[in-house]
């Protein structure tokens, strides 16, 4: 039997997320829900979907469905998730997780309560660079690991939050680039290093009109002495790819953008490449992308981790990045908020279980 999805919104992502179903050979999109019924029809029409809702319940009433994909505004996935756990389907949900660390804990606690698989789309992890940099960091390949950077620098127009008001408004994004940019490199930054011990963070809204921050800057510190710091912007001009860059006593690696771009640098090399000549081979395509939208998202990733998330319920076992992985990312990102509003360095404590 396929693997059934009901798609919860019918946004920009929701055709990715297609895509990479199709790339799957038994796995399927068999209906999707939105508020508004033009654009599910509209999604549905394009791709082929039977089923046309207009709201999750709906689709749960109707739709014979084995687990919900939910891809509506982060505020909007509690109630999505719960609404889904309570009729005993599984969940695959898109970054962020939620848009509060407390709504993430309920999502969690609501699927284990009804035995349903939680996942949260963190795609950049399932790209073979991504793989391949925790595999250096972890097997000694770069010797000790004392600096890592993030680098985040793109670019997001007036009418980019025109056209998703929740991206601008704090209660429903919960949070700028941090939050809906950032995310990603940060989430991959402690998939490779693991959580950091503390944190000192400082936000500016700088360019654009909205509630949430369009310039964040961090700082963080492990407890076996690594260090690594944070740019991150909406507001660049040109954009470069998202960078993490992990440097050791014997060696530097560097992941670019979402496609997973993977470069090493070794010390036993008398000449290795500098900077912006690494930039200048993975960075072209940025420069006269259009700024109203964000640049369009390979459905590999999408893919691979659809094809674990449909093994891990198939197999009863957790899928790579389940809730209590996914949430790590939000107890950075709102651990970087508090010390921005507090001034000063903020401890992150144990790891939940």
């Amino acid at each position: 039997m396929p693997f059934r999805f009901g798609l919860i919104g019918a946004g920009g992502v929701a055709e990715t997320h297609i895509l990479a179903m199709r790339m799957l050979p038994d796995v399927q999109a068999v209906a999707v829900a939105d508020v508004d019924p033009a654009r599910a029809k509209a999604l549905a029409e394009r791709f082929g979907i039977p089923g046309v809702y207009d709201s999750t319940e709906a689709l749960l009433a109707g739709a014979p469905v084995d687990a919900l994909a939910i891809l509506t505004p982060h505020h909007l996935h509690l109630p999505a998730v719960r609404a889904a756990a309570r009729a005993g389907k599984h969940v695959l949900v898109e970054k962020a997780m939620a848009h509060t660390v407390a709504a993430a804990d309920e999502m969690i606690a609501v699927c284990r309560a009804h035995r349903v698989t939680l996942a949260a789309i963190f795609q950049n992890r399932f790209t073979p660079g991504a793989r391949a940099l925790r595999q250096a960091v972890q097997d000694g390949s770069l010797g000790r690991i004392f600096l890592a950077s993030v680098s985040v620098k793109l670019r997001r127009s007036a009418e980019y939050y025109q056209r998703a008001p929740w991206r601008a408004q704090k209660d429903e994004a919960g949070g700028g680039v941090l939050m809906i940019q950032a995310i990603h490199t940060l989430d991959l930054l402690q998939w490779v290093m693991g959580m950091p011990r503390r944190v000192l963070g400082r936000t500016a809204t700088v360019v654009q009109p909205v509630e949430v921050e369009d310039v964040a800057l961090g700082f963080f510190e492990w407890e076996n002495g690594a260090s690594a710091v944070l740019q991150a912007t909406t507001a660049a001009v040109p954009e470069f790819p998202p960078e993490l860059e992990v440097h050791g006593d014997r060696g530097t690696a560097a992941i670019f953008d979402s496609r997973g771009n993977l470069a090493f640098w070794s010390s036993s090399l008398d000449r290795p490449s500098s900077l912006p000549e690494r930039w200048a081979l993975y960075a072209s395509h940025y420069h006269e992308q259009e700024a109203t939208v964000p640049s369009q998202v390979s459905p590999e990733p999408h893919a691979e981790q659809i094809l674990d998330f449909v093994a891990a319920v198939r197999e009863g076992r957790p899928p790579l990045v389940d809730g209590v992985e996914a949430r790590k990312a939000l107890v950075i990102i709102e651990a970087l908020y508090r010390s921005a509003e507090q001034g000063q360095w903020v401890e992150l404590g144990p790891p939940m279980r």
